[in-house]
């Protein structure tokens, strides 16, 4: 219970301090390349819906192998009640990225293993930049090793 408090209250430390190297377009904020790859692994280190959700597109692909999950146009507050859900049945252990490339300097993908105290994860995603200039998570694919 106490290593769970303390995941909880690092993760905002660390998004408060992630804060601060952000800029506000249309009201929300803009992180650049390399923060929301920060943002995703911290999200999936201590399985924070709250967190990840804050790198989602309005609408993304959702897809999570063995809960028969996949949606086209998944909205993102849809999604992150999704990923609330995973989380809790799948606590995390740890999450590293094992590949990262870019198409453009608009597109970025990625590739992570996610490990739960009940199964492990190969994550797949899907960063674009959109009109604002915001990388946001368009895709994001759980599938069971």
């Amino acid at each position: 219970m106490h290593i769970r408090i303390m995941k909880n209250f690092l993760g905002l430390i660390f998004i408060t301090l992630l804060s601060s190297y952000t800029i506000k377009t249309d009201g929300r904020e803009a992180l650049g390349l390399n923060e929301v790859s920060k943002v995703i692994s911290e999200s999936f280190r201590f399985g924070n819906s709250e967190m990840l959700s804050s790198c989602l597109n309005n609408e993304i692909e959702l897809i999570i192998d063995g809960d028969r999950i996949e949606y086209q146009n998944l909205p993102a507050n849809t999604a992150k009640n999704i990923l609330n859900s995973f989380f809790k049945k799948n606590p995390p252990l740890s999450f590293s990225y094992v590949y990262q490339g870019a198409n453009s300097t608009a597109l970025k993908y990625c590739i992570g293993n996610y490990r739960s105290k009940n199964n492990d994860y190969l994550v797949y995603l899907l960063i674009k930049k959109d009109k604002n200039d915001r990388f946001l998570i368009n895709t994001l694919q759980l599938k069971k090793d």
